[in-house]
């Protein structure tokens, strides 16, 4: 990705984007992994990073206002609260199966990390909730 393509938005877009990227990169090396049954230090590395981070990332990129706080924090929070939550349901409803839970998780939040990075590319009114020039322009105009 050029830097001239990341320039155009703002500070707080720049960086959540770049977050954005990391994650997308950390589930599909992870899906890719798994798949092709990879060496188990990088797909347990992988997998760790996933766990931490992914989840609450996919959920972050659609909560604008929540990255005021923490990106990265707020990431792991979330990301350690909504697989916990998963694996207790998934336990209750005695539908343990590890591998295809993974899969939906991974394919859900890689489609929510792809909607927000082409909604934060394309749709510029959701700038105005992040800090910086052209958010303090909007809410003159607005």
């Amino acid at each position: 990705m050029s830097s001239r393509f990341l320039s155009s938005l703002p500070p707080a877009a720049r960086r959540a984007e770049l977050l954005d990227l990391l994650a997308v990169i950390l589930g599909a090396g992870l899906i890719v992994m798994v798949v092709l049954q990879g060496p188990t230090l990088p797909r347990g590395l992988l997998a760790l990073g996933f766990t931490f981070f992914v989840p609450g990332r996919a959920i972050m990129t659609h909560w604008p206002r929540l990255d005021r706080w923490s990106q990265v924090g707020m990431s792991i929070v979330l990301s350690l609260s909504v697989l916990s939550l998963v694996a207790m349901v998934a336990l209750w409803a005695h539908y343990w199966h590890p591998v295809g839970i993974f899969e939906a998780e991974a394919v859900l939040c890689l489609g929510a990390l792809v909607a927000g990075l082409a909604r934060r590319r394309w749709s510029p009114a959701d700038d105005r909730d992040q800090p910086g020039p052209q958010g303090a322009w909007s809410r003159v105009e607005a």
